[in-house]
């Protein structure tokens, strides 16, 4: 599978969000999202319906991050958020499942406790470009 197209999308998004939010992340920060939106483009289960029941079930590193990642994208887009939770629900769960991730890892993830502390900034990038990834989503498609 060729990457490059949803890769360069995916640094557009985020640059497009940040410029939006005036929320600047260093350069990790940046590669992580960039990376984030090209994995799940096309991946139409994403997010899950019930990010909870994954909490369950999550075993690995990589089950924790993909957590995260879901919650990520709704605190910042709003898309398939449980009615009955408070505000903070999915950015306290994502929080959570990125610790998760980082202390998964052996040695510790340091990117992923980052990514936990930094959580609110990277959910205000993502949601400064909500309407260009809406719109650029269709032309990536097959």
């Amino acid at each position: 599978m060729n990457w490059q197209p949803y890769i360069r999308a995916g640094w557009e998004i985020v640059m497009e969000g940040e410029s939006r939010s005036r929320q600047y992340l260093d350069e990790e920060l940046e590669a992580y999202l960039v990376y984030m939106v090209a994995r799940n483009f096309r991946n139409r289960d994403f997010p899950p319906d019930v990010i909870c029941l994954e909490f369950n079930r999550a075993r690995t590193a990589d089950d924790f991050r993909q957590i995260g990642d879901s919650c990520l994208f709704v605190d910042a887009w709003e898309v398939r958020r449980a009615k009955l939770v408070d505000d903070d629900y999915y950015a306290k769960l994502g929080q959570a499942a990125y610790a998760y991730a980082a202390t998964a890892s052996r040695p510790i993830d340091e990117l992923f406790n980052r990514i936990a502390r930094e959580f609110s900034r990277l959910s205000q990038v993502l949601a400064g470009v909500k309407p260009a990834m809406e719109s650029a989503r269709p032309s990536l498609l097959p």
